[in-house]
């Protein structure tokens, strides 16, 4: 994880904006929806899924806050710098995701089930935690 700075060439300040935040929200939905349906044979999507609603779920926040990052590693670093709810465990738990989905996407890596079997509960709380964040934070 890269910690936040906010003069990175890959941040943006940006007028907050709700809007795309409750967009970003039905998105995750979507997603959600759609990894319940997929069987144990999908294990590497389901986790790569995983790791796109955090993302999702993050960029709302920033976007609530008025930024903007093309970076990945700026958007844990911006979580783990603004929002103190979260415990540096879950940080970890977001990041070690992350790396997870890079080595999916960029070297083909598959996910066995018992990854997900391990940390499946903790992820799940950490999506739950995001989301309830970004409720409250788009009704203010």
């Amino acid at each position: 994880m890269q910690t936040w700075d906010k003069s990175s060439p890959n941040v943006s300040k940006i007028t907050p904006d709700k809007e795309k935040a409750k967009s970003l929200l039905q998105i995750v939905e979507l997603r959600e929806k759609d990894l319940k349906t997929k069987s144990e044979e999908f294990t590497t999507l389901i986790v790569e899924g995983y790791y796109e609603i955090m993302k999702e779920l993050m960029t709302a926040l920033m976007s609530v806050d008025g930024y903007k990052t093309v970076s990945h590693e700026l958007l844990v670093g911006y979580i783990a710098e603004f929002y103190k709810e979260f415990s540096s465990a879950e940080i970890m738990t977001i990041d070690q995701l992350r790396k997870t989905r890079n080595d999916i996407a960029y070297r083909g890596v598959m996910i066995k089930a018992e990854y997900l079997a391990r940390r499946k509960e903790d992820i799940l709380k950490i999506i739950t935690k995001l989301k309830e964040t970004v409720i409250a934070k788009i009704s203010r």
